[in-house]
């Protein structure tokens, strides 16, 4: 994801990060135009969610969490995930 060396690894951090993905801020390695959306794909989504389940669940609850600080900014969501 291009996360700057100062990333916390954790997921506060990484809603941070992508709060900033409309931004030249070099919080992530992209940089989206205004009606552009960031597709993540999760491969093994059962697997994902039977092993990690808290892991699947921070990862739905902190993205929608991001798009929710679009919103309140009057901005498209920027996040998209996709279950394979």
């Amino acid at each position: 994801m291009g996360f700057p060396d100062f990333y916390g690894n954790n997921m506060n951090a990484w809603i941070d990060c992508l709060t900033y993905l409309d931004e030249d801020d070099q919080m992530t390695k992209f940089t989206l135009a205004e009606n552009e959306r960031l597709e993540i794909e999760i491969s093994e989504t059962i697997q994902f969610k039977t092993q990690t389940p808290e892991i699947y669940d921070a990862l739905i609850t902190c993205s929608a969490f991001v798009n929710q600080r679009y919103l309140e900014q009057g901005k498209q969501p920027k996040l998209s995930l996709i279950f394979l």
